[in-house]
């Protein structure tokens, strides 16, 4: 199964999306992968629900939720490898945290490929492959690379300083 940056949806129910990755799925698989993949607030804002048309009338979702659809696409799916490309790109903070649940559901038990530049997206992976310029420079669990001071400790090290960044508006801030 397949999440990517840019996830594309079809004009069609929220419940069509998501059962486009398994089309023998009865309603209540569909209704089970979106509860794991944290849409109940989505399907909760339509009238319709999760028979809501997608693409019409006004009814658009926000990029964060198009990857939560998604991600319950590849919940139902099912598949024993799943490869995440950018899967929380165009995620505000609210959509992350749901989308990290998610993965927790969706990853159980299969092998997962995830490209991520968000390095809070990685930190509990397996196994961390750096890459720099195309070619490998580092590999292991967060714990090791953070105390290996290479590449991916510089990396923590400015993600966790962007951290502490603070707006200030008419006063000097130390």
């Amino acid at each position: 199964a397949f999440v990517f940056q840019d996830t594309g949806l079809f004009k069609t129910s929220i419940l069509e999306n998501v059962r486009a990755s398994r089309p023998s799925a009865t309603e209540e698989e569909v209704f089970n992968a979106l509860k794991l993949a944290q849409c109940n607030d989505i399907i909760e804002k339509f009238p319709r629900g999760v028979n809501t048309i997608l693409g019409t009338k006004g009814t658009y979702l926000s990029g964060g939720e198009k990857q939560r659809i998604s991600l319950a696409r590849a919940i139902l799916k099912y598949a024993p490898i799943v490869v995440l490309d950018e899967a929380t790109a165009f995620a505000d903070p609210e959509n992350e945290v749901l989308i990290q649940k998610a993965f927790t559901k969706l990853t159980k038990g299969r092998t997962v490929i995830m490209i991520a530049h968000r390095l809070s997206t990685v930190v509990n992976a397996d196994k961390i492959i750096v890459l720099d310029k195309g070619r490998k420079v580092e590999e292991g669990k967060h714990k090791e690379l953070v105390e290996g001071n290479g590449l991916y400790a510089h990396m923590w090290k400015e993600y966790n300083n962007s951290l502490k960044w603070r707006i200030s508006v008419g006063k000097e801030v130390k």
